[in-house]
């Protein structure tokens, strides 16, 4: 008993140094089974990029930080776009930038693409200094509540949508992974994706 009570503690600081949650959700078990997901399992249960998709076809219309406008538009550019929200306060967020920016040069030649989103806008100041700092390059957009459907409570939150704005899901039903990942990581889930 104390063995299967330390590794959920384990499991939960795991997923608390990963990620964080909003005040409105709470800590539940399926969080935790998604913290046990590794990149090797997730690896081989991605479904085939021709059938592996929702059918959502995600539409939205937001602006970056200088007005510009995006929309659904933007997924025809790219095989493979990562949403990947986020928010300045939190510090797993910021502290994936730099390898979210690392990803966006490695691939972005390669039919992939990356979208920062947040939704923190009293927080622009912050904002600056961290996408000043990291040397972001990716589109940063604000949120809106066209992208509730992806709200799991925590951020960082990322999802992968294809070229038709349909959401890449895992062979368990899994659209979605909460908390942060390194480079390497992130970069083996894009590899399979762009097959």
């Amino acid at each position: 008993m104390k063995r299967f009570i330390s590794v959920i503690l384990c499991a939960s600081f795991a997923f608390a140094a990963a990620s964080c949650g909003s005040a409105k959700e709470t800590f539940n078990s399926t969080i935790i089974d998604s913290v046990q997901t590794t990149v090797e399992t997730e690896k081989e249960t991605v479904k085939d990029n021709d059938g592996g998709n929702t059918g959502s076809g995600l539409t939205f219309s937001t602006a970056d930080r200088n007005g510009k406008t995006y929309d659904e538009s933007i997924f025809k550019d790219c095989k493979v776009t990562m949403i990947n929200f986020w928010e300045p306060w939190c510090g797993p967020c910021v502290g994936e930038i730099p390898d979210l920016e690392k990803l966006y040069e490695e691939f972005k030649d390669e039919d992939f693409q990356i979208i920062g989103v947040y939704s923190e806008t009293e927080m622009e100041d912050e904002v600056d200094e961290i996408l000043s700092s990291s040397g972001v390059t990716y589109p940063i957009l604000r949120y809106t509540s066209e992208f509730d459907q992806f709200d799991s409570g925590y951020v960082p939150t990322t999802v992968f949508i294809d070229s038709d704005g349909n959401v890449l899901t895992l062979s368990n039903g899994e659209d979605n992974f909460v908390g942060s990942r390194s480079f390497e990581e992130w970069a083996e889930m894009v590899r399979f994706f762009l097959k």
